[in-house]
């Protein structure tokens, strides 16, 4: 990863405006309609090139491929791309799986009216007035390999084309993947969020190993605690947070820490945000992912592992930090 040595390098966090041409199939597919596969990567290799150049004459030192290749959203993209999941329509009366938090308590008059906004334009991702909840039915595993190789290789041709100093393609965390998804099949909710972890693995290590960044998205693991909080208590979130990025650093295991770059937020929804986590909890959530870099015993820190003994070495060298965006 390049630092900010000589001068100090821009970037952003990822998702960039879609051109009409993919939302128009993005929407199509939403309502059920065929959309031709060759047109669809024709205009995505287009797409992709052309942000690409954009970033890189605006000055973006650090690209993304503006997340042109994920349908649905920056989280649900990831039903695509496992097996495991049915999605199943919200019964009439039943209680919505997105709508929830102390912030939509507060000012339901607000949620309503941005809620059918949403409906109106088909968005269903974090907000209320959702159509389908995803329910885990069978052992996830990863199936997303051609969708991933495609938006690689768009990716990877665009950055040739373009003078910048890195790449990076961002990616679901366990904890933000699939949100509000329920259980039916794993024997606890832990061993569904360490399933998940498992098969995002190949996805993490096939852009690491592609020579691409991997970006982590974690908004939830913020926006969780308005969800929560109450009834559960401050405690009650620690020990959520805690499972979480443990299922996260063990699917970045073996990644190179400086090829990881890590984006947590409140939440983009346009909403009152009154009841957000306290600002420490960023700093809660931020400790807990590095500690993977700065325990003792990792693979970077081992005062045991055979080359230390070899050589007699008592200290661990200067930990290389992935990058918080």
């Amino acid at each position: 990863m390049r630092r900010s040595e000589e001068r100090i390098l821009t970037t952003h966090v990822g998702s960039l405006i879609r051109p009409k041409a993919i939302r128009d199939i993005l929407a199509a597919r939403q309502n059920g309609v065929a959309v031709d596969e060759a047109y669809h990567r024709s205009v995505l290799t287009g797409s992709v090139a052309e942000i690409a150049r954009r970033q890189a004459e605006t000055g973006i030192d650090v690209i993304s491929d503006g997340e042109f290749g994920k349908s649905i959203s920056w989280s649900q993209y990831v039903l695509e791309r496992l097996s495991g999941f049915e999605r199943r329509p919200v019964a009439p009366g039943a209680a919505d799986p997105f709508a929830r938090g102390l912030d939509r308590e507060r000012f339901p008059g607000f949620y309503a009216e941005l809620d059918a906004q949403d409906q109106a334009q088909g968005r269903f991702d974090g907000g209320g007035g959702a159509r389908y909840e995803s329910v885990c039915v069978a052992p996830i595993a990863y199936t997303g390999h051609d969708a991933l190789e495609r938006d690689i290789g768009n990716f990877k041709a665009a950055l040739a084309k373009v003078d910048v100093a890195d790449g990076f393609l961002p990616v679901a965390a366990p904890a933000s993947a699939i949100p509000d998804r329920r259980n039916e099949y794993y024997e606890s909710d832990e061993a569904l969020v360490f399933a998940i972890a498992d098969a995002m693995r190949v996805e993490y290590r096939t852009i690491a190993e592609a020579g691409l960044l991997v970006q982590i998205d974690d908004a939830r693991a913020a926006v969780t605690y308005d969800r929560m909080v109450p009834p559960a208590t401050l405690r009650d979130f620690r020990k959520w947070l805690g499972l979480h990025m443990e299922a996260l650093n063990r699917a970045l295991d073996g990644i190179p820490p400086d090829r990881v770059r890590y984006h947590v937020c409140w939440g983009s929804w346009p909403g009152p945000h009154t009841s957000d986590a306290p600002g420490g909890a960023n700093y809660l959530i931020l400790g807990r992912f590095f500690s993977r870099i700065l325990q003792p015993g990792n693979k970077i820190c081992n005062r045991s592992s055979p080359a230390a003994t070899a050589t007699g070495r008592t200290q661990c060298p200067e930990p290389t930090l992935p990058t918080p965006v």
